[in-house]
């Protein structure tokens, strides 16, 4: 076989200034036309012009130097590369000169390049909008170009379009009269076109849309849509108008995002640099493989669920092989029907992409292989944004088992890469949107502004967006800038984090000697199948030390540069030393038996900080599951539990309850285990309820949720009695499912019946939000009879359930073994249609993820 050839950059030689680019898309037909003029600046004469284009059929290309118009010779494609080279008759000179392409292509149905999306209007029309996705290789599929983040270059943005369709870009429209988005905006309370209207002379069915001049950015960032839509608007603190697009009529969904999103505005640009253009755009898609994306001044989500990032992929697999994707509202928000935690994660999801706005846009990675620089900045502001706005979400303590304990658990594989992993081919670039890039380059950056402090971190930041503003940076760049400002080696230090993987465990003992204590700390690289022998990885670790007398603060602050440290302590200074206070240092740590039995009074009257009961509870489940500490050891420490209140501390200890389920779910020891979670979850419970209480705090709802879910996935035998009362109204259709009903209508409803499944099938199809129909998709995967399982299988690649969510169906009938070895074999089968589905892309990855640990039973012969 053949070696595969090296993958090549495009060449320097010709470079892209300015695209001007008109676009006509037919809905009809599925297929678009397009022109386009690029200025070029050419550095070094050649006859060849090499560019990215994909699923493109470039009809003319003219290369027009010093006013003399040159056709090329040639046109040549080469598929493999994504590329296509232009042979002229003559050598170009250096400078300046325009490349005119006439090109026409197919909105294509991938979730890819520029694609087609279908949806339903009110009175149940199906029609069909158009859409882009860009990021990270896919503009060479809307239009020829240098798709590479480096090449930057400004746009000019021309739309025909049918005009009583909404058309919007990046920008603004061109004439200075307008104060909207577009040039054209088709008002649907009142069903009339404003005077900016500009029709296509050649069809008086179609109008042309122009906008201003993009800034200097990358093709990834570019975006079109062309569809019907409502809106709400409204401006930040400093004038930016801000609009939140939706389906028509459900412009009241789209309040709560609008309102986030002008908070938002105001809290980022305090950190660092005022927003740079006059607008920003949030609109919802009906299909969106990648659940949201941040293209410059016009944000994108799906329109009907943000499936977990870290591929932008939250997707939890747990112990029971169950893949569960958190899949709710990405901006719309019901006020009746959404859960706390959908509004929570819009809240998240707007922060993001706003965040982009900055990091990512205004300044861009030089290539994939800083994609992090994006990413886990835009994923630390989501929260540091979140926070300022709704201080009652206690959102940094969500962030230790949203990002920092799963980044931990994804970091300890055999199978995890560097933060900074050098990529070559786009094909790569997909494999590094995951929980290192995203959820590790977070936590690392929260242990970074921990430890240099606020203002440092602050004047850093400040100094390096305006000095790479419209350019692309190297990560070492940032290092610099932090450097600088807090007079700290910040590159030696952060260096030791993001080109090297994994992360150490910190072996922590103290001894009384005389009038003092010491205590000893070691570091080895942590592995989630235990040590490995002769590996001698390590970090400069900043570490901070607590004690009783001030849990929240660190009583001392050091870095350690060496494999082990001893520090001592008067006697007296404390009873009580606790490492990593506030869960913030990307480390586990590993407590002599006494000193973890010195805790538990902390934990037990919650004198601890949640994020320190959290996180003494994940290092040890993580290290008993890494055969570093006794299983036994980690139950006693749960009971410690039984007083806890925290949503976010429950979620941590019911996710490694799942974990031991799983492994016992076929011992005698299962159903002890189902009597241990029973019993330490009854205060709560009892706490909780089934009945909100009256103006409950947002995150007493998110706990009740949890805890009913677990209570029902334990055989409750009053959770569960309750629950199937409900459930019987809900299916008969005298009860709304509502964001409460959920734990109801999932552990209530017998899935063993066959008219049971019916009934959920025609409830799914009359729900007109889709939040409902994700809550009845996630009950189908309780199935456990074969028939029905195989009949959730061909539902999920059916006409009623949308491309993005096939897979989390799917996905979602694999919480037992049967459902694991139908999955499996129903994958198989179906390869080809889901092959051609996705090409590739995130979703076909999350639906392998959610089989991991079946195929790991396989691999090992377990599942004999």
């Amino acid at each position: 076989m053949l070696d595969k050839k090296p993958f090549q950059r495009l060449p320097k030689s010709v470079l892209p200034v300015n695209y001007n680019i008109r676009l006509k898309p037919n809905l009809t037909e599925f297929t678009f036309k397009g022109e386009e003029t690029v200025e070029l600046e050419v550095t070094t004469s050649t006859r060849e012009i090499i560019l990215n284009s994909v699923d493109i059929v470039i009809s003319k290309a003219v290369l027009s130097v010093e006013g003399k118009d040159v056709g090329s010779s040639e046109i040549k494609y080469i598929p493999e590369e994504e590329k296509a080279i232009l042979v002229f008759g003559e050598d170009i000179p250096v400078g300046k000169s325009h490349l005119r392409l006439d090109f026409t292509g197919e909105l294509n149905d991938k979730m890819k390049g520029f694609y087609r999306s279908k949806y339903a209007t009110p009175d149940g029309e199906e029609r069909f909008c158009a859409v882009t996705q860009f990021e990270a290789t896919d503009a060479r599929r809307a239009f020829p170009c240098w798709d590479e983040p480096a090449l930057k270059a400004t746009f000019d943005i021309t739309l025909v379009v049918p005009k009583q369709k909404v058309a919007l870009s990046n920008m603004r429209g061109e004439n200075p009269r307008s104060q909207s988005a577009l040039i054209i905006i088709f008002d649907h309370d009142n069903l009339s076109e404003r005077d900016e209207d500009k029709p296509d002379p050649s069809d008086d069915s179609l109008k042309v849309v122009t906008y201003a001049r993009t800034p200097i950015m990358s093709t990834y960032l570019l975006a079109f849509v062309v569809g019907d839509f409502d809106y709400v608007e409204g401006k930040s603190d400093d004038g930016v108008l801000v609009r939140v697009y939706t389906p028509l009529q459900k412009k009241e969904q789209g309040k709560f995002a609008l309102e986030v999103a002008k908070k938002r505005f105001r809290s980022t640009e305090l950190l660092y640099i005022a927003y740079l253009l006059p607008k920003i755009d949030l609109i919802a898609i009906p299909d969106f493989a990648a659940g949201a994306m941040e293209n410059w001044g016009l944000l994108r989500t799906e329109m009907f669920n943000q499936h977990d990032r870290g591929v932008n992929s939250r997707v939890q697999v747990l112990g029971n092989g169950h893949c569960v994707a958190r899949k709710e509202t990405a901006l719309l928000v019901d006020p009746k029907h959404s859960s706390a935690s959908s509004k929570q994660w819009v809240a998240l999801v707007v922060g993001h992409e706003l965040a982009h706005q900055w990091f990512g846009n205004l300044v861009t990675m030089e290539w994939w292989t800083h994609l992090w620089l994006n990413e886990g900045f835009a994923s630390w502001i989501e929260y540091l944004c979140v926070d300022n706005c709704f201080p009652d979400y206690d959102i940094w303590t969500q962030f230790t088992t949203q990002d920092y304990t799963r980044a931990l658990v994804s970091d300890a594989l055999l199978s995890s890469h560097p933060i900074e992993v050098p990529v070559g081919h786009p094909d790569e670039i997909d494999e590094i949107f995951d929980l290192i890039s995203y959820c590790k380059g977070s936590s690392i950056i929260r242990m970074l502004h921990d430890f240099i402090g606020d203002e440092s971190f602050r004047k850093g930041m400040h100094a390096y967006l305006n000095k790479h503003k419209y350019k692309n940076t190297f990560t070492e760049d940032l290092w610099a800038a932090l450097g600088e400002a807090s007079g700290k080696p910040i590159e030696r230090i952060m260096t030791t984090w993001t080109k090297q993987m994994g992360f150490p465990v910190l072996a922590v003992s103290a001894e009384q000697k005389g009038t003092s204590r010491v205590l000893k700390i070691t570091q080895t690289k942590f592995n989630a199948n235990g040590p490995l022998e002769g590996d001698t990885s390590s970090w400069m670790v900043p570490i901070s030390i607590a004690t009783s007398a001030n849990p929240s603060e660190a009583a001392v602050k050091v870095v350690l540069d060496i494999m082990d440290i001893d520090f001592v302590f008067p006697l007296l200074f404390s009873s009580q030393i606790q490492l990593n206070p506030g869960t913030v240092g990307f480390y586990r740590t590993h407590y002599s038996s006494e000193m973890l039995e010195s805790l538990l009074p902390g934990i037990r009257d919650q004198s601890l900080p949640a994020r320190d009961r959290l996180g003494i509870i994940t290092d040890l489940f993580a290290l008993a599951k890494a055969g570093q500490a006794n299983t036994v050891e980690v139950l006693k420490v749960m009971e410690a539990y039984e007083n806890e209140t925290n949503y976010t501390v429950w979620t941590e200890i019911t996710n490694n309850l799942d974990v031991l389920a799983s492994l016992l779910s076929a011992t005698n020891y299962g159903r002890l285990l189902q009597e241990f979670t029973k019993n330490l979850c009854s205060k709560v419970y009892k706490k909780v309820g089934w009945t909100p209480a009256e103006k409950e705090g947002h995150l007493d709802a998110m706990l009740r949720a949890l805890i009913l879910r677990v209570l029902g996935k334990n055989n409750h035998k009053d959770v569960v009695a309750e629950a199937r009362n409900s459930s019987k109204l809900m299916l008969g259709g005298r009860a709304d499912i509502g964001r409460s009903q959920n734990g109801r209508l999932r552990y209530g409803a017998d899935t063993r019946r066959r008219s049971t499944f019916d009934e959920m099938l025609k409830l799914f199809k009359v729900q007109d939000l889709h939040e409902e129909k994700e809550r009845i998709m996630r009950t189908l995967g309780n199935v456990k009879d074969e028939k029905l399982i195989k009949r959730v299988l061909d539902f999920a690649i059916s006409d009623d359930v949308r491309s993005q969510d096939s897979v989390f169906v799917l996905g979602g009938a694999c919480g037992g073994k049967l459902g694991q070895e139908l999955v499996w074999k129903f994958t198989q089968e179906k390869w080809s249609l889901l092959s051609s589905r996705y090409q590739g892309g995130f979703l076909l990855s999350r639906l392998v993820s959610s089989q991991w640990m079946f195929l790991a039973s396989i691999s090992t012969g377990s599942s004999q």
